[in-house]
């Protein structure tokens, strides 16, 4: 009896010890990690990411694969500063635009003070970074097709004594919730995604005849469209960006009549697509 009685004492602490260590997890994590929580974009010091870029140019056919890494140069309570590649420029647009300022998070929106670079394929003809102030680059409770974040500006550029007046609109937008994300075979769950799209026009004035004639080189188009996807407890894990322009025809007549070349093809297309291939991501301890 003696022996049965130790053998039910033993059976219940062992029970009691299994459903213990079920409430806590946290009890099998090493020191300073705790579950994943409600982040969408952690960003401790130590915090990595490294991407796939693959760059498809649909004009010539090419295709060229990079890498890009990003990681955490410095945090303070909600704010932060990432940077890519040692100072080297980011082959992905969504990188490029994460690595450009300050951002700041909490657990349902994330917010940069940065800037965006042009698509690649028009800067020979025009240049300049967008200013962003306050831009909301995803909301997990924002409904569908919300707007996030809207930047309108008309500038004025140079283009061999002729002057070009461009207006572009960067406006950010709610898209779909993912319960999961499979990439390269990895799952990924909780995942929000975002759209991000750049619409441009550019038009000048040349004299016919001693005449000023107004021309539209670029009608109003969506130069870059991409969609972003970030993982709960990660950040950014997918960016599919398309870039496109198509020079007017009309324009492109009359610069001819005029002996005006411009630097750039009539056209352009291109894809890069930006796949996060590992990370590291620490989460200290509340």
């Amino acid at each position: 009896m003696k022996n049965i009685a130790y053998s039910i004492l033993i059976l219940t602490i062992a029970l009691a010890n299994s459903c213990s260590s079920d409430n806590n997890i946290n009890d099998t994590l090493n020191p300073g990690e705790i579950e994943t929580n409600d982040n969408y974009f952690p960003s401790t010091p130590n915090d990595y990411w490294n991407y796939n870029v693959t760059n498809i140019d649909n004009t010539t056919n090419e295709t060229i694969i990079t890498q890009d890494s990003l990681y955490v140069v410095s945090n303070s309570q909600s704010t932060f500063m990432l940077d890519a590649n040692n100072g080297i420029p980011a082959n992905g647009p969504i990188i490029g635009l994460l690595s450009s300022g300050t951002l700041t998070n909490s657990n349902t929106t994330l917010v940069l003070d940065g800037a965006l670079e042009l698509p690649a394929e028009i800067t020979d003809l025009i240049d300049f970074d967008i200013a962003l102030n306050n831009f909301v680059l995803y909301n997990t409770e924002a409904s569908i097709n919300t707007v996030l974040a809207s930047n309108t500006n008309t500038i004025t550029q140079d283009f061999n004594g002729y002057p070009l007046t461009i207006t572009y609109q960067l406006t950010s937008t709610a898209l779909d919730f993912n319960e999961n994300l499979s990439l390269n075979g990895v799952s990924y769950s909780d995942v929000v995604s975002s759209k991000l799209a750049l619409n441009l026009s550019i038009a000048t004035e040349i004299n016919v005849f001693g005449f000023p004639i107004p021309l539209a080189i670029l009608d109003p188009q969506d130069i870059l469209v991409s969609t972003n996807y970030y993982a709960v407890g990660i950040g950014l894990v997918q960016a599919n960006s398309n870039t496109s322009y198509q020079i007017s025809p009309t324009a492109i007549n009359t610069l001819a009549e005029a002996e005006i070349t411009l630097p750039i093809p009539s056209s352009g297309s291109a894809i890069v697509n930006q796949e996060i291939a590992d990370y590291y991501v620490e989460i200290i301890l509340n």
